[in-house]
């Protein structure tokens, strides 16, 4: 998350030109399959004029339309460096570096990704696996009963601030269930990582109020509406969203879908150390899956279809929230719509 600070500082830096230069002579010189699209020559037309906000909907509709080619989404990555929209131009050049590997384009991405991570302030890439913590967290209280043990110990709550309703019993229930459903050897895996721990908030406000005062990203994500978020091997887990532009927040989330954010995300660990949705026989799974799915249910699943890893980890982690107990709106349209995948996945990670 960036303080309106920062956003100063990168707003007024030389970053912007920087890069718009250098991609307008590298893509220049670039064939494109895309040149007969009219949106995307309309998209150079404009970019060439400098008027990225048309050149970015010009692009973003050549990508709807079907242009897969990486010099689309460089142009679009652009755009957003030129309209000042950073996180959002940095999650496009990290997508390019990932699903053009060989190519100029992803070239130019990487080194687009050290550029803006320098500016932005954050770590390089090689250091930055892990997503970065808010600074001045509120400490927590440990849920530890006598007997718990690895994973089940490091569950943590934190307290209430701005006048919240502490995280509920039932919540609390929710997170160890569903570190108890666990298949044994997973569970083990888990346990075996030390720094590997849960915290429950109302809100992610509540363990960083500093935040309160922050307005969304720049990619308009406003994340003290989301059910968590991973900080490194910390899941961080919240059991209201809150209500835009105030401190309040929302009822709270059901049990089954606390229970199914905790599951997600201990698949996520588990995938960083087991190597899950990488595996090429899962791909091959996801890929039948995925081409069997037509519009306009393709639209409802986008975040399960993308092209570059994102789209089979988020299959995978739902999935196997979902087959150990967890449950959200979600549930019954991912379930449904990638069987192959839950067979494969669940023979992978001995659920029955």
């Amino acid at each position: 998350m960036k303080t309106s600070h920062k956003n100063q500082l990168i707003a007024s830096a030389v970053l912007p030109s920087l890069l718009l230069s250098s991609a307008i002579t590298f893509l220049a010189s670039q064939p494109s399959a895309a040149a007969s699209d009219g949106e995307y020559a309309a998209g150079v037309k404009d970019y060439s004029a400098k008027n990225f906000k048309g050149a970015s909907e010009h692009f973003g509709k050549s990508i709807q339309g079907g242009n897969k080619s990486a010099s689309v989404w460089l142009y679009s990555a652009h755009c957003f460096v030129a309209m000042g929209q950073y996180k959002r131009a940095l999650q496009t050049y990290e997508i390019i570096a990932q699903s053009f590997k060989g190519t100029g384009e992803a070239a130019t991405a990487a080194k687009s990704i050290d550029q803006l991570r320098t500016r932005l302030g954050m770590p390089p890439v090689a250091a930055a696996a892990a997503e970065s913590a808010p600074t001045g967290g509120a400490p927590a209280v440990s849920t530890a009963a006598p007997g718990d043990e690895g994973l089940m110990a490091r569950i943590e709550v934190i307290s209430p601030k701005f006048g919240h309703q502490p995280v509920s019993a039932a919540s609390i229930k929710a997170v160890k269930d569903a570190v108890a459903a666990l298949p044994a050897p997973l569970r083990k895996k888990l346990d075996a990582i030390p720094d590997a721990r849960i915290t429950l908030s109302p809100n992610l406000v509540d363990r960083w109020p500093e935040t309160a005062k922050e307005a969304p990203d720049e990619s308009g994500v406003d994340l003290a509406a989301l059910p968590g978020r991973i900080y490194g091997k910390d899941m961080s887990i919240y059991e209201r969203a809150k209500v835009s532009g105030s401190t309040a927040l929302k009822e709270a989330r059901p049990p089954k879908h606390l229970r199914q954010t905790t599951l997600n995300m201990c698949f996520q660990l588990l995938d960083d150390n087991m190597v899950i949705s990488k595996d090429p026989e899962l791909r091959k799974e996801w890929e039948a899956d995925k081409a069997s799915i037509s519009s306009p249910m393709s639209e409802t699943l986008a975040t399960f279809m993308k092209e570059d890893d994102w789209g089979p980890r988020e299959t995978c982690s739902e999935l196997f929230g979902f087959m150990l107990g967890g449950y959200n709106d979600m549930t019954e349209n991912v379930l449904r719509c990638f069987p192959r995948s839950k067979k494969w996945l669940a023979a992978k990670m001995g659920i029955k």
